[in-house]
């Protein structure tokens, strides 16, 4: 059984469903035990910690104290002893209510609770302005800081309780977007050591070894008070924590609170506690909430953006659908998918095509627009990925705070002729790449050509990359030439001039909307390519594996043959599945492959930061970096080909 005590982490988790505290509580599967997303974030606010502890530098730390009991007890001998006292992982801890708090600091009778997350704002001072950046002009709490903000609620609520003698100042740090780093604030300085490889959970230790002085003067994190957004939201909260202690019996032991399906079928759509059948292990949470509701097909949980059918105007036809026992999509009726537009169009697509066990549905006019590109924008067409990154901690010293790095890029490229070629580039040097990356898309794109994309990702990339070379050529063109490799100012203008003609002309919002050369199959597929095996989603790593495992011309093209693997059960496994794997060190992996995004920011900030490392280690991260790229744009072509060539099911 977990801990006794309600804490904050049962909180946040729990406030939205209390039936998810007796899965915490009882250590069920969760889909985030395994997510390599919000493992990579949660260690960007381990490393943003260690930046906001060097503003409050203080030798009591308590974050090896895990029994809540002795922490609590020391964090009061701490504070009883000096008056300026300054505490890490401090625990405040009443009845079943346990917090622990990322820095508390004592100021004669009041003590700050600094909670420290990794969000940002654009701050120009650390002076507090009058109106708090956490709430809107009507003055209600934005959307993006409510979990961090009832999270600070629900530690003040507690810290009050166990401090009842002082006065509890919340506050909340984050990063400061306006700052430029100096050369002490960089990645490379911040290492993490002491993980578990068994429990993936367990916290690390970041050890930093540049100036400390010097991070302690640094403008990247900003600590504003959050004493009226907390009172804003103190009766929800305590509401909350009171409901979900009342869940606890006498032993600590917490009992299941049922909650309705119904009226909580948005949150159970992205429940940690959610697998598909297929993968279900035992127990399974959502299967014991949903009875057998759970195993409906095709389940309306996966119909597309189901949690916004309803509106003011159009009732929400889901709810009652629950009510009466049924889950599958084709229970609802046609005009039950909402009021018209695109997520309604997507929605009936999938309701009408699901109907005799599910069929694909590829329109005559998707393949009139694909064969319209071979004319405008042209030959050849061009399939590009880009792979980059916004960390809070930026690769180089002059960058902001989440400032975008690319570092990676493919470019499958078909032309009139039939033929068929794939380029690539990749940085493997720690400079700041974005000029040498654009140069070398020119190099490669030039001014004709048809580009295809999955996303606006690539767009919004190069337009940041536009901007950086403007905002370095004002602030040191020396530097900004130096840093592209180019012999002049003029030649780095140009090349901004290059990316601001592909990107297309701006509105009056700022933003490139249509550009003359680049064209998105995503857009493409959501609005006209249906199959029954994507469940209602469109990103490239569904759409493939459901066009590759029933495509035998795929299967046997010469240029993807290498994807071509089977399954135990026979059938071809998905292609992102059948990279190779390398070996990249003497961890307790031992191979690995990157598959997916978080993993190509992973293995390239170790290619660039980790200089102990052999050289067969670096080629290898090298190596699976440039796989997985390639993977992605032969994807694009792959779907490209399937759309322009097959047969449709249905016509218009």
């Amino acid at each position: 059984m977990g801990s006794p005590y309600l804490t904050k982490s049962d909180f946040k988790s729990c406030f939205d469903c209390a039936t998810k505290l007796y899965y915490r509580k009882h250590a069920y599967p969760s889909n985030q035990d395994e997510n390599e997303y919000l493992r990579f974030l949660a260690e960007g606010g381990f490393m943003i910690e260690t930046v906001a502890k060097a503003k409050y530098p203080s030798q009591n730390d308590l974050v090896s104290e895990r029994d809540p009991v002795r922490a609590f007890e020391r964090t009061k001998e701490i504070l009883a002893a000096d008056p300026n006292a300054i505490i890490y992982e401090a625990a405040a801890l009443h009845g079943r209510y346990q917090a622990r708090i990322d820095i508390l600091r004592r100021q004669g009778d009041a003590l700050e609770l600094i909670e420290v997350k990794s969000s940002s704002l654009y701050v120009d001072t650390e002076e507090n302005d009058a109106d708090s950046p956490f709430l809107t002009s009507a003055g209600e709490i934005q959307g993006k800081w409510r979990e961090y903000l009832l999270d600070v609620t629900f530690q003040l609520y507690v810290a009050r309780m166990a401090f009842p003698t002082f006065r509890i100042l919340p506050r909340l740090c984050v990063v400061n977007k306006a700052t430029t780093v100096g050369p002490n604030e960089t990645l490379q300085h911040f290492h993490l050591i002491g993980r578990d490889p068994k429990n993936r959970k367990a916290r690390p230790e970041v050890q930093y070894d540049g100036d400390l002085s010097a991070l302690r003067d640094s403008g990247l994190v900003v600590v504003r008070s959050v004493e009226k957004e907390a009172a804003m939201l103190m009766d929800e909260v305590v509401a909350k924590a009171e409901s979900l202690v009342g869940l606890f019996d006498l032993s600590g032991a917490v009992r299941r609170q049922p909650e309705s399906v119904a009226g909580q079928y948005k949150v159970c759509r992205t429940c940690e506690y959610r697998f598909t059948p297929s993968k279900a292990p035992a127990p399974h949470g959502f299967a014991e909430c949903w009875g057998q509701m759970a195993t409906a097909d095709p389940h309306i949980l996966d119909l597309h953006r189901v949690g916004q059918i309803g509106s003011k105007n159009y009732p929400d036809p889901v709810p009652g659908l629950l009510e009466a026992g049924r889950a599958s999509i084709l229970d609802l009726r046609e005009d039950q998918l909402g009021a018209r537009g695109t997520y309604t169009d997507r929605r009936l697509m999938q309701w009408v095509h699901h109907q005799n066990g599910g069929s694909e549905f590829l329109p005559d006019q998707l393949r009139r627009e694909l064969e319209g590109h071979k004319q405008s924008p042209g030959w050849p067409l061009h399939f590009l990925d880009f792979e980059a990154c916004d960390i809070a901690l930026p690769h180089h010293a002059g960058m902001h705070p989440y400032e975008r790095v690319a570092f990676q890029w493919s470019c499958h490229t078909l032309s009139a002729s039939g033929g068929i070629s794939h380029a690539e580039w990749i940085n493997t040097e720690h400079e700041f790449p974005n000029f040498k990356f654009a140069q070398s898309l020119r190099a490669l794109l030039g001014e004709t050509g048809t580009i295809y994309v999955w996303s606006p990702y690539e767009q919004g990339t190069l337009r940041r990359v536009m901007l950086q070379i403007e905002e370095w050529l004002r602030r040191d063109s020396q530097d900004a030439v130096r840093v592209s490799g180019l012999s002049s100012r003029a030649e780095l203008e140009e090349l901004a001039d290059w990316v601001n003609r592909l990107l297309g002309p701006e509105d009056e919002k700022g933003r490139h909307l249509v550009s003359p050369r680049i064209r998105d199959l995503h857009k493409l597929a959501l609005e006209h390519y249906f199959h029954p095996e994507m469940l209602g989603r469109t990103s490239i790593k569904v759409v493939l594996p459901a066009i590759w495992r029933h495509s035998s011309s795929l299967q046997a093209d010469p240029w993807f043959e290498q994807y071509y693997k089977k399954r135990s059960d026979g059938t071809p496994e998905d292609p992102y599945k059948t990279l190779p794997v390398e070996q990249l060190g003497d961890d307790s992996d031992g191979m690995d492959v990157v598959d997916n995004g978080t993993g190509a920011i992973r293995v390239y900030q170790d290619l660039i930061f980790q200089r102990k490392a052999d050289q067969k280690t670096r080629e290898n991260r090298r190596k699976i970096l440039l796989q997985y790229c390639e993977l992605d744009t032969a994807a694009m072509v792959m779907i490209w080909k399937h759309w322009i060539t097959q047969r449709a099911n249905d016509q218009d």
